[in-house]
């Protein structure tokens, strides 16, 4: 097993990657010379060259439309937006174009396209314009498939299968999730792809199931296990890993086994992804369903202040009282 961090693990398959497929090109602002927004492209350039790690200007419209039509016409094309939040500057070219392009296109051929950008709060706020949750604003937009890698084992098999599925896709990556390291197989960070069309059952347990992407589901893991050394409280926890389609048929078998839900999201409530969420398990009348419930921020934009943000950002705190006022007898 070999210890990597999300970011350096992020890398190693855009290397790879590159290696394979030599049509393979990376888009995006200070990706050579900086490294990119987070540093997951740092020394690519010294092995591809800038005809392959290509800078581009600040204008997010003129990197989505670029990489559209290069990917149209045949290339692999992986951008970098410097952060999630200056998606909106290209939001047609995302939601009008690229995701609605086979539909009005009747376009039969592969559309090779990964965006891929950090999201939300490194713990160091930057105010409203730069820590938002992209992933709510983007999981209605049908034509795009959407994914927010919670683990670095998600993070090699998400950013491959991303590449490789010949889709449009948009990956979200959590700022907090770039320092985590884990023990990787060195097998996975060369051949892993993970299938997109599934989530994942984290922890199995038979009290509660929490929905938890992303670094809630970091949290919700350290919650789970507290509580069940100290209180013998056995929480599943299920991540959905891709926001669009979601796997909403492993969240419900779950809850049929658990009889109750929280869901868990870095995100406003109003609109949110565990609206939609408590919303497919209710439709689907769950036998014996005892409770269904959700744990958002407040529906406030994120302050500059780190210490206000820190007052809105669901953390271990907050998921283990609701979680026991829940299963509170």
């Amino acid at each position: 097993m070999n210890e990597i961090s999300f970011r350096d693990a992020l890398r190693e398959v855009l290397r790879l990657e590159m290696r394979v497929n030599t049509d393979m090109v990376v888009l995006g602002e200070n990706i050579a010379t900086w490294g990119g927004a987070s540093g997951v492209t740092a020394e690519l350039v010294e092995e591809f060259g800038v005809d392959r790690i290509i800078e581009t200007p600040v204008a997010e419209n003129a990197i989505v439309g670029q990489a559209l039509g290069a990917a149209l016409g045949g290339l692999s094309v992986v951008l970098e937006i410097y952060s999630a939040d200056f998606l909106f500057c290209a939001a047609s070219e995302v939601i009008n174009d690229t995701a609605k392009w086979r539909f009005q296109h009747r376009w039969q051929k592969p559309i090779n396209l990964v965006m891929r950008m950090p999201m939300l709060s490194s713990g160091i706020s930057a105010g409203p314009e730069h820590t938002q949750a992209l992933d709510g604003y983007l999981h209605r937009a049908n034509g795009l498939v959407v994914v927010v890698p919670g683990s670095v084992k998600d993070a090699i098999g998400v950013l491959r299968a991303a590449i490789r599925c010949g889709d449009p896709v948009v990956v979200l990556e959590h700022r907090r999730l770039y320092d985590l390291r884990e023990d990787v197989n060195p097998a996975d960070i060369e051949n892993y792809s993970r299938d997109l069309r599934f989530g994942s059952v984290v922890l199995e347990g038979t009290d509660l199931t929490v929905v938890a992407w992303g670094w809630m589901r970091q949290l919700v893991t350290n919650v789970a296990q507290s509580l069940f050394q100290d209180h013998g409280i056995s929480i599943e926890l299920v991540d959905p890993v891709t926001i669009k389609p979601m796997d909403v048929d492993t969240i419900l078998a779950s809850v049929t086994k658990t009889k109750r839900l929280l869901v868990v999201e870095e995100a406003p409530q109003t609109g949110s992804i565990a609206a939609e969420i408590l919303s497919r398990v209710l439709e689907d009348s769950v036998s014996g369903l005892r409770s269904a419930d959700r744990l958002t921020m407040p529906d406030l934009p994120n302050p500059f202040s780190a210490a206000l943000e820190s007052l809105l950002i669901p953390d271990e705190m907050m998921i283990k009282s609701r979680i026991m006022k829940i299963l509170a007898p």
